[in-house]
């Protein structure tokens, strides 16, 4: 009976947070499509073609593999090991969530370098007499990703008979950027006023060009916050792996005990907060 009691445990915590959900109004099934409508926006940005539900699968398939693994080497206890599984499950989405992130900011990065230069061949295709959707075919022949894939998808939108100024409000959607923002914004102001499109796209482009010369300059400036925050964020890790590895009684005791366990969980939670905090910090927002 006293074997039982870990697993009643657990269960009460479960049960416990399922009606916590729905006597705050939660609906599982509301959650579970912002989630996955979420993941789809981050995965089509990353340029990632597979689905969102499948890649919540891998993510889950890895987090329990990562758990059994971690059950097999350090054997602690049923209760622990029940409790442990949701963390590690949510580390696993975490991480997934983190590299489509970063995947999707490299992505976006890298066309915001070339949107001057595609605002630039835009302005010169107009002032030869093509039209914008003509202008925006030569141009995703001439450029290389990512701006070419997007741009082609702006014209396959236009081909199924979609406008191409909403095309250009989901381009600035799934590539989010002031610089974009104020490329379909500008576009669609000029198709309702009237005038000069190349003469506008030229001084859009300036303005980028300038946007881009101030966020350098903010770059070397922040240069040195940045690496000071880098070595503090390694101090402690590069600190407790010379302590482990010469007091073999501290790393049995941090390594292979539940208060150990939970030290170390700590100081990893520490750890991500100070990085957050400090990239809050040196983050400018132009």
């Amino acid at each position: 009976m006293v074997g039982m009691f870990p697993l009643l445990i657990s269960l009460g915590v479960l049960l416990t947070g399922a009606m916590l959900m729905f006597s705050l109004g939660g609906d599982p099934r509301k959650y579970l499509k912002s989630f996955a409508a979420t993941y789809a926006e981050r995965l089509v940005r990353a340029d990632l073609s597979t689905k969102p539900q499948e890649y919540v699968l891998i993510l889950l398939g890895v987090g329990l593999i990562l758990w059994i693994a971690v059950v097999f080497a350090m054997r602690p206890s049923l209760l622990f090991s029940l409790l442990f599984l949701p963390l590690v499950v949510g580390a696993a989405l975490s991480l997934g969530s983190m590299y489509l992130r970063l995947k999707g900011d490299r992505r976006i990065g890298a066309f915001g370098q070339q949107l001057e230069l595609v605002l630039r061949m835009l302005a010169g295709a107009l002032r030869v007499g093509l039209g914008l959707r003509q202008a925006l075919i030569l141009v995703t022949e001439e450029i290389p990703d990512p701006a070419r894939r997007e741009f082609m998808r702006v014209v396959g939108r236009t081909n199924i008979g979609i406008s191409i100024l909403d095309a250009f409000d989901e381009l600035a959607k799934n590539m989010p950027s002031h610089e974009m923002t104020m490329f379909a914004r500008t576009v669609r102001v000029q198709s309702q006023t009237g005038g000069d499109l190349a003469h506008v796209l030229e001084m859009l482009a300036t303005t980028i060009r300038d946007r881009r010369r101030v966020v350098r300059k903010m770059g070397a400036l922040t240069a040195q916050g940045r690496f000071g925050a880098c070595i503090i964020g390694g101090m402690p890790i590069l600190v407790g792996g010379f302590v482990l590895s010469t007091q073999p009684d501290m790393a049995q005791t941090l390594l292979h005990t539940q208060p150990g366990w939970i030290t170390l969980g700590i100081v990893a939670a520490l750890e991500m907060a100070a990085a957050l905090t400090l990239g809050k910090i040196l983050q400018f927002d132009v």
